[in-house]
């Protein structure tokens, strides 16, 4: 005699859907790294095994940092800290953050508008998914099981008979038993997204903004992009230039753009 679970069918489809929703999503998006060449009038230095360089003018001191920041959609960043020594307010905004290549191209940085954008927007996708998810374990939390047999016997006057057949039955013991199931799994998933959501809005929170700097004022964020085609094939013919412009001065850093293993 064989028995199914309705349930034990539809719920095992409902968290292959929850899983979707806390799962990344998966791309094939590469990580770089930064290796500094120093010029006139900047220094290369390490701190606790993260490289970082100094540009230094009249103006300013611009600090580029090779650190590695999580953001939710796994952009290649590094930091940049700015400190205003001039005697005028400064701005500091992340369009005045570039790379150019060994071509002359020039790649700009994400704004941490559009990256707050795909990340409100990757949440959005994960909630609804889940919510249909949870209908689909809640629907099919309804104690039914169903089964089939077979039998076979033989009568008083020594007839052999067989058969097949099939049943359903409702346990409310079992109904309860799938609901708290599915209340469980679908509160689980809503508690994974949201965990997922506040890291991402913590990380997205050190991204660099627009800032106005009064003299003697510091301002430092995370810089975020994603080397395209184009700067990846020309990582072979020479090193990139990271451009910070701030005020009135342009600092430029040398760097050896590599792949992470």
């Amino acid at each position: 005699m064989t028995f199914t679970s309705t349930f034990k069918t539809v719920s095992a489809m409902a968290c292959a859907f929850a899983a979707l929703t806390v799962a990344p999503v998966v791309q094939a998006k590469d990580q770089y790294n930064f290796n500094f060449n120093s010029a006139q009038g900047q220094t290369v230095s390490w701190n606790k095994g993260v490289q970082y360089v100094d540009g230094i003018t009249p103006e300013t001191v611009v600090r580029v940092i090779n650190s590695k920041d999580q953001l939710p959609d796994n952009q290649t960043t590094f930091r940049v800290i700015v400190l205003n020594t001039s005697e005028a307010s400064i701005f500091v905004s992340p369009e005045n953050i570039w790379i150019e290549d060994a071509d002359g191209g020039r790649f700009t940085m994400l704004s941490a508008e559009e990256l707050e954008g795909r990340h409100r927007r990757d949440v959005k996708r994960r909630q609804a998914l889940a919510v249909f998810a949870g209908a689909m374990a809640a629907g099919s939390a309804n104690g039914q099981t169903s089964g089939s047999f077979n039998y076979s016997g033989t009568t008083s006057n020594g007839t052999s008979f067989s058969g097949f057949g099939t049943y359903s039955a409702y346990d409310p013991v079992l109904a309860m038993h799938e609901q708290i199931a599915a209340a469980e799994q679908s509160q689980a998933t809503f508690n994974a997204i949201q965990v997922r959501q506040l890291a991402g809005i913590e990380a997205l929170n050190g991204m660099l903004r627009q800032t106005t700097l009064q003299p003697g004022e510091v301002t430092s964020g995370i810089l975020a992009f994603d080397p395209p085609r184009k700067l990846r094939k020309a990582m072979g013919r020479g090193p990139v230039t990271i451009v910070v412009k701030v005020g009135l001065s342009e600092h430029r850093f040398a760097a050896k753009l590599a792949e992470l293993p």
